[in-house]
This record gives C-alpha cells, structure tokens and sequence, in this order.
C-alpha cells in the first residue's frame, strides 16, 4: 500500500529544511518499505506495519486516508517527524530491525533515544523494558542496591565515567527522580576512578550546575556520616562516645585497638582524604586481627551504619525522603 495519512508533519522535499541537503540511511533503507521518515536532513525508509505493531501514535496516522495529490518519494508517502534527532531514530531503528540474536544491555545513549521516541509515538513495551531497567539498576531499597553490587550484574552498557553524566541528565529529563540517589551513591562509593575523573571535570562544566550541587553536597555529607555510621567501629580516638571496639567483652584490647588503627589509616589516610565507602560491602580483611568478639561488634555498627547511610541518601543530595521521591517520578 502506497498511500499514507496527512499529518501535520508532513511536508514535501521540497519544504525541507535548504540549509543541509537530504541524504538516505545506509542501514534503515529497505526496498519494500511503505513509508519514509525524514527526521532533521536523514530520511529512513521502513515498513508502516513495523512502527503499528507497538506504537498507537502510528497505527492512527497510518489509519488516515491520504489525499490524491500527496507527493511521495519512490511511491512512498513521507513523515517529517519534527523535533526528533537522527541519531536517537537510529538507534531506535536499531531495536526494531535487529541484525544479532544476541541482547545486549543498553548504553545510556539508547536508553535515552528508547524513552524519548516511545514516550512521544507511544511505543509502551520499551518505554516500559527501558523504565525497568533504570528503577532496577538504581533501586530505592538498600536489599535491592545490595544484590546487584554483590553479584556485578549490569543491565546497563557504561561505556566511560560520561555514562554516569548522561544518566543523571536522562533522569531529570524523563522525571525520575527517584534513581538519582542510587546514581550519585554508586559514582562516589563503587567507581571511585571514576569518580576522580568526574571531580576533575567539575570545574569545566562537566555537570549542569542544577546537577553540581547535590553532586558535591552529597559527597560531603557522605564523607561526615560515614565517620558517624557506617565507619564508627574505627572511632580509636574516641570522637563517639559509645566506640565499639576494643569491646567491653574484648580479651586482649591492645591488639585489636592496634588493629582498628590499621585499618582506619589504610582506609581513610591522609593520601586518600576522599575516599568514599558509606555504602562499601563488608571486607572479611577489616575484621581478620580483631578478637572474634570486637569482629562481631564492630560489623554489626557497620551494617547498622549502612542502613542507616541509606536511608538518609535523598536527603544526603538535597531530595525529600525515599517514599516522597518516589511519589515525584512522572512514571
């Protein structure tokens, strides 16, 4: 079938923008594809019955009777799909003509093209994989946060320190807001090259300044309440009062107050002034010198600690508390 519904978006070759010439998709043009898509100078030839199958929003266009005299090119009508980019449909198109059987997580890149193009040609099976892919690599429970750093999982391509940038921006845009927490607790305590890098980058604009502030707040709210919580069991001079190690139980104090001082100075020397473990899982090395009860003792403070770090996370970046985050996402 040639013909095609009228739309508001479409117009002629000729209406085009004159400033960059018009150029065919070397991957998304196919010989018995029905409908052109031209998005900025590209034009994309591809099936009208591919963009129905999951999108409402064309289904209805293609549903359109198209008049007599709509030019169309090689026999097919043409949809200039305005306020779209060329690279998010290519990657789009990408998803819906596959060339492997093999799926691989996402880059950041495609996550954001999938929620843009299905969110406004209402594609709701990907806007859906992609949402669920996002709320489970960065979750709102500490259980959840816990398992997926444990086991290395991914469902998300990182392809350099930029991704985490990208991500925090995506999030923002989409309104889910609810993942930003996890986002900046996971550059700052698991990537911590990374995040050298990112701080580096700060001064060049490396983030918005909307996105600067809770960033660089949250680092320094982390590194106070790690000292208090999670890393209170290496308070050897005596900042708490209640410092659970040596233990009053504690056979032989010296020799784990030494062992607290180890660790404390391999940790957090002064070479490493910023180094962020709020969130660190247990290190079965931290406890190998301490008697078996000042071990117990102090990972039970840590774990504590932890939950405790977790649940004030939101407010540690500027955001209201989990359950009111949550509330805020748009999805």
């Amino acid at each position: 079938m040639e013909d095609a519904p009228r739309t508001k978006r479409r117009r002629t070759d000729a209406a085009a923008d004159e400033t960059a010439p018009l150029v065919r998709s070397d991957e998304f043009w196919f010989d018995d594809g029905n409908i052109i898509l031209q998005v900025e100078s590209t034009q994309f030839r591809v099936a009208k019955s591919v963009l129905s199958r999951q999108s409402s929003v064309f289904r209805d266009m293609f549903a359109l009777p198209l008049p007599a005299d709509e030019p169309t090119v090689e026999g097919c009508p043409v949809a200039v799909l305005q306020g779209d980019t060329e690279l998010d449909w290519v990657l789009f198109l990408a998803v819906l003509y596959p060339t492997s059987y093999v799926e691989e997580a996402p880059t950041v890149g495609l996550l954001a093209a999938m929620l843009r193009l299905s969110k406004k040609y209402d594609f709701p099976v990907f806007r859906k994989d992609c949402l669920s892919r996002l709320k489970t690599q960065f979750p709102t429970t500490l259980r959840e946060f816990d398992g997926r750093v444990s086991s290395g999982w991914t469902l998300i391509k990182f392809q350099s320190a930029t991704s985490y940038r990208d991500l925090v921006s995506l999030a923002r845009e989409v309104g889910l807001l609810s993942i930003l927490p996890a986002i900046y607790a996971e550059m700052l305590t698991h990537r911590q090259s990374e995040y050298v890098l990112l701080m580096s980058r700060l001064q060049v604009g490396f983030f918005t300044p909307s996105d600067r502030l809770p960033f660089l707040a949250g680092y320094a709210n982390l590194l106070e309440q790690q000292s208090r919580t999670t890393f209170a069991w290496l308070d050897w001079r005596g900042a708490f009062d209640d410092s659970p190690v040596p233990s009053e139980s504690c056979t032989r104090p010296h020799e784990c107050l030494a062992a607290v001082k180890k660790v404390a100075l391999d940790l957090f020397s002064t070479y490493y002034p910023t180094n962020i473990k709020a969130l660190a899982l247990w290190d079965q090395d931290w406890g190998k010198d301490l008697c078996r009860v000042c071990r117990k003792d102090a990972k039970a403070v840590f774990d504590a600690g932890r939950a405790e770090c977790w649940e004030e996370l939101p407010y540690t970046f500027g955001f209201p508390d989990w359950d009111e985050l949550k509330a805020l996402d748009f999805e």
